[in-house]
């Protein structure tokens, strides 16, 4: 696919990867060839993943990627019954699996805590910040 026709959500480009991360990124596409990630879209042609790789390809002058094609979906949920409602993301193992009224437990800023769903959603990428991620669908064990 072309890399000018790959669509970038406001989320990506507001939070660029770190020095870091490009530069272990930049180092395997110059040993390889290849970059390290899948550039992965929507249906949109969307950007969903793999945002390293495409800055790559825009910084080297590349005109022509390699692509794949997926999903992102989000959640609405809430700690308890008529509680405030949240957003987590879902891992890319879990879409399509989790759906209104399973329990799913979330990392938050108090640690892991199990929430149950209220609705699931096609990722838009409007949010203006990156989304928590879902740990794991169903109950969480204590130890």
């Amino acid at each position: 696919m072309r890399i000018d026709e790959i669509r970038i959500f406001p989320c990506f480009a507001a939070h660029p990867p770190k020095l870091k991360k490009m530069e272990r990124k930049d180092w395997h596409y110059q040993e390889h060839g290849s970059f390290e990630s899948e550039i992965i879209l929507d249906g949109a042609r969307n950007l969903i993943d793999g945002y390293t790789s495409y800055l790559l390809a825009v910084w080297y002058g590349v005109t022509h990627v390699p692509v794949k094609y997926g999903r992102r979906q989000t959640i609405t949920a809430a700690h308890k019954s008529g509680g405030t409602l949240y957003r987590w993301e879902l891992p890319g193992l879990l879409v399509g699996k989790v759906h209104p009224g399973d329990a799913v437990t979330v990392q938050t800023a108090r640690g892991f805590r199990r929430v149950t769903v209220e609705a699931v959603e096609e990722y838009a990428g409007q949010e203006p910040e990156a989304l928590k991620m879902v740990v794991r669908r169903g109950r969480m064990r204590r130890r």
